[in-house]
């Protein structure tokens, strides 16, 4: 089957069959000039097309929904280490604190120590409550009873998923 030709001839007016205006001689050839153009840039979208889907079977990481995932990866992990930060900034706080207290309640039993040493007027009832603060004071130091760390039910970051419509 033979394809029609682009224009038709219609006393010495020329009907393009594409976009069915009437061009005389001289503009049949700008008319075609243009279709030519046209054609030319879509070839070179085409190109620039064919360019992407190459770069995207060797280099699929560089696909815009992979890069999505990426910044959400990144924007997750800021939180956290925000979160974090900002949680070991009211731990430490507390944590010099509660160390100050401890180092006044270890300060009084090393003066009560020195003062029996001294007076060298010692009971096992005395030595007894000693050992019964340092052991209170190692447990207070290593878990202070006041504080909890704990997690929030409300998550900080929103879990990501693929939807694939269609399947």
């Amino acid at each position: 089957m033979r394809k029609k030709p682009w224009f038709s001839i219609t006393s010495f007016a020329y009907k393009c069959q594409g976009c069915s205006q009437t061009f005389c001689y001289n503009h049949l050839g700008e008319h075609r000039q243009q279709i030519n153009k046209q054609l030319n840039e879509i070839e070179i979208t085409r190109d620039l097309f064919q360019q992407t889907l190459t770069q995207q079977t060797t280099e699929p990481q560089k696909h815009p929904l992979i890069q999505q995932i990426d910044q959400w990866e990144h924007d997750s992990i800021q939180k956290i280490k925000q979160t974090a930060d900002e949680t070991r900034q009211v731990l430490f706080k507390y944590i010099s604190e509660h160390i100050t207290q401890l180092e006044h309640t270890l300060n009084k039993l090393t003066n009560q120590l020195k003062l029996s040493r001294q007076e060298d007027d010692i009971i096992e009832i005395d030595l007894e409550k000693w050992k019964e603060e340092l052991q209170q004071m190692t447990e207070q130091f290593n878990k202070p009873s006041n504080i909890t760390i704990e997690q929030s039910s409300i998550p900080l970051i929103n879990k990501i998923h693929v939807n694939i419509s269609g399947k």
